[in-house]
């Protein structure tokens, strides 16, 4: 008899070891059993022969801004326990800003990122990260590898204002901040936002 679950009838081998209990007609009306024992080697083998999910799954950020329509296409690599800027992105060296292919920003209508007129269309997006400043890089040419940036295809290369975070950011973010007539492009990870203001033209 066990509180609160009654008559209990446990079945045992001849060594003693229990193969299972009842507790039918008491008030918690179990049943238990014995389960084989559980094949660790063929459990582990059988996950070691299973893909590894993606690194850095690719994402999408979209927004109407002031009747543009705006996207970025990219992709979103994590810290994993990394140290990120002047380690996993070198200081001062164009960085695809995301992984794998080159992040693609699209706009239906002519804009003013920092200051300088983007007509509409399709580019990528680059950055080079500092200590102290960043510049955003708007690049002509798409559909290349992410290592495969050419700085002959330049439309612009903007200054982004850069801020420390509270809290840090586990998977790099890129998101677009409508405000008024225009909004804030801004890249988050680890400990730093990079950001620059735009407005449709």
């Amino acid at each position: 008899m066990l509180d609160g679950i009654g008559p209990l009838r446990a079945r045992v081998d001849e060594r003693g070891t229990l193969l299972g209990a009842s507790g039918i007609g008491g008030t918690a009306q179990i049943i238990v059993e014995r389960v084989r024992g559980i094949d660790f080697s063929t459990i582990g083998k059988s996950f070691a022969s299973r893909s590894l999910g993606t690194l850095s799954p690719a994402d999408s950020v979209r927004a109407n801004v002031a009747g543009a329509a705006l996207s970025v296409r990219y992709s979103r690599p994590s810290a994993r326990g990394r140290v990120i800027f002047g380690n996993v992105v070198p200081w001062d060296q164009v960085w695809r800003t995301g992984a794998n292919e080159a992040t693609v920003f699209e706009t239906s209508s002519d804009l003013v990122v920092g200051g300088t007129t983007l007509t509409a269309g399709k580019y990528t997006l680059w950055t080079i990260p500092g200590r102290a400043a960043w510049k955003l890089i708007i690049n002509r040419n798409t559909g290349q590898w992410g290592t495969a940036y050419d700085a002959k295809y330049d439309f612009a290369r903007l200054d982004m204002k850069v801020e420390s975070l509270a809290q840090p950011v586990e998977q790099f973010t890129i998101a677009i901040d409508p405000q008024g007539s225009g909004g804030v492009l801004k890249l988050e990870w680890e400990r730093t936002r990079a950001s620059i203001p735009f407005s449709r033209k």
